[in-house]
């Protein structure tokens, strides 16, 4: 686990230099994903806890309309960081992120139709994300507090990703049914791909405002000079 002291200095005024410090920085906090920085009040982000997250869906051949509660997300210790471009000049930064796999445990409620099978149910799913590769973009400023602590503060975060595998299993559809729930976790799974293509929209947009708020959570406690050098 990495302490507030042991966080490398990365100096702002060279670009390629604070890139590549930026980046060892970014590996060397991802022990700390699961154990949190206490002496910086940085929390614990793994496994990651999301209470709700509502989601409809009406474009192409997928219509949807779905609440997920109670979400553990477990997995994002394991990254690796494959991009980090953040310009101090225009205030933008970069990052990318190979994900071996993600595994999402929760609740769902669901109503809609898939191509030509209709869905509904409740109750627990999980699903298991392999080979994510993630690229994202935004705005990066020093936000300096009523205290007078100066901290990064992100906005603006575009968010793109892709699955390799995903395997997903829907507990209770059609209130239990075993061989309608069995054919439409089949399905769904077979049109993985092509589900993807067509919520992605909607999942990247949310993902967009789940990984900034993460991020400023994490960021707002973090002071700018306990890893950075601004002269």
């Amino acid at each position: 686990m990495a302490s507030a002291s042991q966080l490398r200095k990365c100096r702002v005024g060279k670009k390629v230099a604070l890139n590549d410090c930026l980046k060892q920085t970014l590996e060397d906090l991802r022990p700390s994903l699961r154990t949190g920085i206490p002496e910086l009040n940085l929390p614990r982000l793994e496994p990651m806890q999301v209470p709700n997250l509502v989601f409809q869906q009406r474009d192409g051949g997928v219509t949807i309309e779905s609440t997920f509660t109670d979400l553990t997300v477990t997995g994002l210790s394991q990254f690796t960081t494959t991009l980090i471009d953040a310009d101090p000049v225009t205030n933008t930064f970069r990052v990318g992120l190979n994900i071996p796999q993600l595994k999402i445990v929760g609740t769902y409620n669901l109503n809609g139709r898939v191509f030509i099978l209709p869905i509904i149910g409740d109750g627990p799913f999980n699903a298991l994300l392999n080979d994510v590769i993630v690229s994202g973009q935004g705005n990066v400023r020093v936000h300096r507090s009523a205290s007078g602590t100066e901290h990064l503060r992100i906005s603006g975060t575009a968010i793109d990703f892709t699955i390799h595998r995903l395997n997903i299993k829907l507990d209770n559809l059609f209130n239990g049914d075993p061989i309608l729930g069995q054919t439409v976790n089949l399905f769904v799974n077979q049109n993985s791909q092509e589900i993807l293509r067509d919520v992605k929209p909607e999942v990247t947009r949310q993902l967009g405002e789940l990984v900034e708020k993460v991020m400023n959570d994490a960021l707002s406690q973090l002071p700018v000079d306990a890893f950075l050098i601004t002269n």
